[in-house]
Parts: C-alpha cells; structure tokens; sequence
C-alpha cells in the first residue's frame, strides 16, 4: 500500500525545480533530518515532488502526526524499517527457488527472506495495535497486517518456518573424508556428514554451496579450487537429499508477497525522519505547528509567529518571529531594507512554509492557515561562474522568461536582487514590465530588491488590470539597527545606490578604513 497519498488518490505532483531547491536551502532541510545517503537520497526525491491534492497534504499530516504523539511506535518503526530494508535488499532472490534449483545458498536465502517477512507483519502489526493511532494511511495499514495474521496460510507459514529453522539449525559444518593417488592428486571424495558442530576450515559451507568459487570482496571470482572443485558434486548430492523436506516446504511459499512492505519503506523512511526532526525541535524549546489546510479561507496561506527553520538549525535563541499572509486581493509584495535586515531569511521561511504544508509536515511558526500553491518558482542570484554563456543580464533574462511561462494564479515566485547587477533606471523598468506580467497572470510574489523606487511606483502598478493589488513591505530598522521585523511601509529615504555601495564595501567610509 501507498503511505504517501489518500485512497483513491490520482497521486497527481509538483515536481520542484533544481534552483528552488536550492534557493529556498531545502537540502539544508534534508540533511538535518538526517540518516545515510540512501535514506537523504530517498527524502530528497519525496521532498522535491509535492502533491497538489490537499487530501495528500492532509493524510500526511495525520500520519507524522501520529507518530509524533506515539514516541514508542516512532522507536520501534526504526528497527522495523531495518528489517524491510533488509527484505527490499533481498531483490526477489526467493523468485529464483524453483524445482531445478536445490543450491544450499538459495534455500537459505528464501528462509531467511520468508523469516524476515513474518517479523516484520507481525512486528509492525503488534505496535501499531498497542499505539492510539487515527490516522487513516497507519489505521488501514494495522487492518491489512490484522488480515494476513489471521490468514490461516500465514499461520501455516509460522510453523513451517519453526520447523525449518530447527532442522537447519543442527548444521553447523561438514567432515569431508578424501583418498589421495601417491603423487597427491584428489582420488575421489569418499564421505561427506553434516555435524552439529562447528569446524575450523578454509572453506565456508556457502564457499562449497556456491559451487566451488571463491571470490574477492569485490565479488570478482579469483580461482577454482581443485579440491573445492571434487568435494562440490559430493556435496551437492548431500544438499538434495538433507533439504529435500525444506525445499518442498518452501516451494508453497513461492507465491507470497512482501512487496506491499517494501513499497512503503520510502514513505515510512520520510515520516520518520521527520517526526524524529519535529521531537528535536521541540525539545529544544523551538515552536513547531501543524498548517491547518482548508478549502474555504479569507487568505490563500496565512501564517503567525513564523521564522526560518535555518536559524534553528544554527541554534539561534531569541530569534525574531514574523506575521505575513498572501490573501486574494493582496499577491504581489515588493520587499526592500537594510543589507542584512533578514529579508532573504524571510523569504526562504515562507517558500519552507509552503513546501512543508505541501508535504504534509510540521512548519516553524505558532500558526498556519490555508491551502498552499501548487508550484513554487524563484529567482535567487547565480553563480557568476554559470553565466559565462549568456553573461549575468543575459541568465536573469532566460530564467525569467521560463518563470513566466511556468506561472499561474496558484504559483509562489520569490525573487531576490533580481536586475540587481544593471544600472537602477534599467533595473526599474525591467521589473516593472515583470511584475505587470505577473499581476495579469494572478500570481504571488514577492520581489526582494534593493530598488527603492520600484516600490514608491505601487500606486502607479495598482491601476494595471490583473487579480489582487500589491503592497510596499521593508525590513525594518530602528535607532540604527536591523530589528528583523516586517512591516508594511514606504522605502526608507536611503537610495538604491548607497544599499548596492554598503553591501560590496565600497562607501566612502568603508574604503577609508582599509
């Protein structure tokens, strides 16, 4: 079953654009929830897909919320995702038991693969019996692990894996007895036992089983061993008579499927991880909330008391909390302040906001409210290093246009210094010219810059026809000093030249002091 998505879902995504990714520093994110590479690999591809159904969104929610409230299942789930690991690294091995095959290392594989499966079924069945769990996906997944445990089938499956595991138990080695020709060449092998016992030997009873192969780490085989060579008919013969009884047990159990649990090994990977994030939070006195998704609501997303997730992964305290919501007759804000005033930090809170509720996951703010958008697009300065094709203008130029293009009246576009790099005149009719674009498409926007006298236009860009208005916001700064806090207001009297100036060092009294 599917972990991720509602029943009857049409499982319909977004897929986020390598630069969102890397502007709003959702990698950021993914690596502070942690787990190897394999697992990270695995967050990052769900990360970067958000569902566009809101009863995705919602049925997420309920599950990691879920977890979060059942600290002992959260525990628990970790083994337990260990061993369908364990089952997913298995590959179908068990498919290539079949009638012709008796080799001793394909028996053992589809036991331990068969062992495997009814631990984890009944594992996970137990905890999810003994946890107050609501959630629909956790609720039907406890019902369809209720009905393969009461499958007599299942039951017969127990007892036969009882016995199998008692036979084979007794094996520990093999006392191989050889004749030698007077020059000492293998004559024949003339008896092979299985002992109870254990044996110090060059050989593994899975080197013989494997057919007379030795191989490096590196799984490449080195040689044939003569003896090992004589000694492998010998012992196949031994095989087919000793786990006859198992391979006619297994042989019923071909036909099962543990694939239902290995498909939910990325969804429970991502729920995990991110209840285990949501607890850390928490415990270091962060504050963390669930979005309360609704259709029907005055703001498109509103939310209350939010800052970066960053600053707490930097372990900031006191950090400065914010108020914003993009409402239908409000979508454009045209962001400007003081260099290091936090407004690329605000910025990136609110696309992590959004991204988050779309994944159905806890946000950092007191409160959260609405539906989020269905893409999220941004502009963020590049690397000078890949500009050298079309030159900085020439990269905004082609990374706006596909932006454009890409935007609807349920897209988020975060633009930071966009036309910061051309003259204020240029950078001001060129912005102008985009936001009128995007005030007819209906989109949300917030433009960060340092053009000052794009924003004294608003009343200007209001009479343009488009859906909603927009709206002058700054960072603002008191007694000389950033306080962090967004405020609706005009740009301060300080000029677009003297912003660019202090953040590249070059004021007069900056280059005085060198």
């Amino acid at each position: 079953m599917d972990v991720l998505f509602a029943k009857d879902s049409s499982k319909q995504i977004i897929e986020l654009s390598a630069n969102t990714i890397k502007d709003i520093a959702l990698c950021e994110l993914i690596d502070h929830l942690g787990g190897d590479p394999d697992e990270r690999a695995i967050i990052k591809k769900i990360m970067s897909q958000i569902p566009t159904d809101p009863n995705d969104m919602i049925f997420r929610q309920n599950i990691l919320k879920d977890l979060i409230e059942n600290e002992s299942l959260c525990t628990s789930l970790g083994d337990i995702l260990a061993q369908i690991k364990t089952l997913k690294l298995f590959g179908g091995v068990r498919k290539a038991a079949n009638e012709r095959d008796s080799s001793l290392y394909t028996l053992l594989q589809t036991l331990r693969e068969l062992v495997v499966y009814v631990d984890v079924v009944e594992n996970l069945y137990s905890e999810l019996l003994n946890s107050k769990i609501t959630s629909e996906g956790l609720t039907a997944l406890r019902d369809s692990l209720e009905a393969i445990i009461n499958d007599e089938k299942f039951a017969k499956a127990k007892s036969d894996i009882r016995l199998m595991h008692d036979d084979l138990s007794d094996v520990r080695a093999a006392v191989i007895g050889v004749n030698f020709t007077p020059d000492f060449d293998i004559e024949r092998v003339s008896t092979i036992e299985f002992v109870p016992y254990g044996l110090r030997s060059k050989y593994t009873i899975m080197d013989i089983a494997a057919g007379a192969k030795l191989s490096t780490p590196g799984h490449r085989v080195r040689y044939e061993d003569a003896m090992l060579s004589a000694i492998a008919p010998k012992m196949e013969k031994h095989l087919k008579t000793h786990f006859f009884e198992v391979k006619k047990t297994l042989t019923k159990y071909t036909n099962y499927d543990s694939s239902f649990l290995v498909e939910m090994f990325e969804g429970l990977t991502f729920y995990l991880r991110s209840a285990k994030l949501a607890k850390k939070l928490k415990d270091k006195g962060y504050v963390i909330t669930f979005p309360e998704i609704k259709y029907e609501s005055e703001n498109k997303l509103s939310v209350t008391g939010f800052y970066n997730i960053r600053l707490a992964f930097n372990g900031e305290e006191d950090i400065v909390k914010n108020d914003f919501a993009f409402t239908p007759d409000e979508r454009i804000f045209i962001l400007t302040g003081p260099n290091r005033g936090g407004k690329t930090i605000v910025e990136q809170a609110l696309g992590l906001i959004s991204v988050m509720t779309s994944l159905g996951m806890f946000v950092t703010a007191a409160a959260c409210t609405g539906l989020p958008f269905g893409n999220i697009l941004t502009h963020f300065p590049i690397d000078e290093n890949l500009t050298i094709n079309y030159g900085r203008l020439g990269e905004e130029a082609v990374r706006i246009k596909e932006i454009v293009k890409a935007s609807d009246d349920n897209t988020l576009i975060l633009f930071n210094e966009t036309f910061s790099t051309t003259s204020a005149s240029d950078g001001l009719y060129l912005s102008k010219d985009l936001i009128h674009v995007l005030k007819e498409k209906g989109s949300y926007v917030i433009f960060n810059t340092h053009i000052h006298d794009l924003a004294r236009e608003i009343p200007e860009m209001n009479k343009w026809n488009g859906q909603g208005s927009i709206t002058s916001l700054v960072m603002e700064r008191k007694d000389e000093k950033n306080t962090f806090l967004l405020k609706r207001a005009e740009p301060d009297s300080s000029s677009y030249a003297r912003d660019i100036a202090k953040k590249y060092g070059i004021t007069y009294e900056q280059m005085s002091e060198e």
